[in-house]
């Protein structure tokens, strides 16, 4: 009896188990769901181009998505000596899969693709990969909450 409790345990985690972590960098196992992870106010740390960072050279950037389906974005940097701002409000939405979030701002008529590399509760890291430079982009945002 107690064989078969183990065998039943040791096959239920064997399926489940890969199914927990769909992103390269991600936690092997959560509970938490991947839109409970994603809807926070988040902050770019970090922010590298083909692999070199470029965090003291961009503005602060704040993005905070909300259950809803929006996402609201804010620069804010420093320009001939004076602070400028844009906004940038929109929807977001995950592929079928989960492994990538569609951002598609406000009067735009396509969304902007980033493949999910790491989310995590206080982390979230996104690739976007520019096809006709043959970029890529890795924003690594953190939040306290």
């Amino acid at each position: 009896m107690r064989f078969i409790a183990l065998c039943i345990v040791a096959l239920s985690l064997a399926v489940i188990t890969p199914s927990c972590s769909k992103y390269p960098d991600g936690p092997g196992f959560t509970l938490r769901t991947k839109t409970n992870r994603l809807v926070n106010d988040w902050k770019l740390t970090s922010y590298m181009v083909n692999g070199v960072e470029f965090i003291d050279a961009i503005p602060q950037l704040k993005m905070v998505i909300e259950k809803d389906g929006t996402y609201s974005r804010h620069s804010t940097e420093l320009v001939l000596n004076q602070l400028q701002s844009v906004f940038e409000h929109g929807t977001w939405a995950f592929n079928d899969d989960n492994t990538s979030l569609f951002l598609l701002k406000e009067g735009a008529d396509l969304p902007v693709q980033f493949t999910i590399r790491e989310l995590r509760a206080k982390k979230l890291v996104i690739q976007y990969y520019n096809k006709i430079t043959n970029i890529t982009y890795l924003y690594t945002y953190t939040t306290d909450k």
